[in-house]
């Protein structure tokens, strides 16, 4: 449909595709992207007279919180990494925490008006809700090599297999086995997965591995 779409739009001056992916749902995350990016490219013409800009904006900030760290530093890093190989801005978003909305709200609105992103702040911490202004970021910072989108894919699922369906799996737990029956590890990752499905933890501690271990 992207493909469809995507040519008969106008473009003039500063032009900004916006590719948005659900931080909630780490599984598909890559693979939105990985299209979005693809639909932009095969349809992007050398004849356009404008300035083409990408923003990456990552949705559902608001569960994504509540992931465990080691999960947060897998997708952030991924994340930092996809936009600062396609000379992207990046932001995390939702909908429910109101600083974010404002901030969505300025920047779409200075864009609207052909201002450009304006605002300047900068936040890596992946405990935080990310936002990097294109140009602003190195892979020294991000703690990586220099890499392809085929080398941050292979990173990531390393971390996110893929099954055989093309699916992506949940995140590894990091859980050692520690029970002389496999039955009872099988039920531990289960129900680490069903947390990590959870739109919400009501359960004061660091992180889900911390309360299940």
């Amino acid at each position: 449909m992207l493909k469809n779409v995507l040519p008969v739009l106008p473009k003039t001056k500063n032009y900004y595709y916006c590719i948005m992916v659900d931080l909630s749902k780490p599984k598909t995350l890559l693979q939105t992207i990985e299209i979005c990016l693809h639909a932009i490219n095969e349809t992007q013409s050398i004849s356009d007279n404008c300035v083409t800009n990408l923003i990456i904006l990552c949705g559902k900030y608001d569960l994504f919180k509540n992931f465990d760290t080691e999960a947060k530093k897998i997708v952030c890093s991924t994340l930092r990494s996809v936009a600062l190989l396609n000379d992207a801005h990046l932001m995390f978003y939702s909908s429910k925490e109101s600083m974010l909305v404002k901030r969505a709200k300025d920047i779409f609105n200075s864009i609207g008006f052909e201002n450009g992103i304006s605002i300047k702040d900068k936040q890596t911490n992946p405990t935080k809700p990310l936002f990097i202004n294109k140009g602003a970021d190195t892979w020294e910072n991000i703690g990586v090599a220099r890499s392809t989108f085929d080398e941050i894919k292979q990173r990531y699922y390393s971390k996110i297999p893929l099954d055989s369906s093309g699916d992506v799996t949940t995140v590894k737990t990091g859980l050692k086995k520690t029970h002389p029956e496999a039955d009872i590890d099988k039920l531990i990752a289960l129900k680490y997965d069903e947390l990590r499905e959870m739109e919400t933890l009501e359960i004061d501690i660091m992180s889900i591995v911390d309360y299940l271990c």
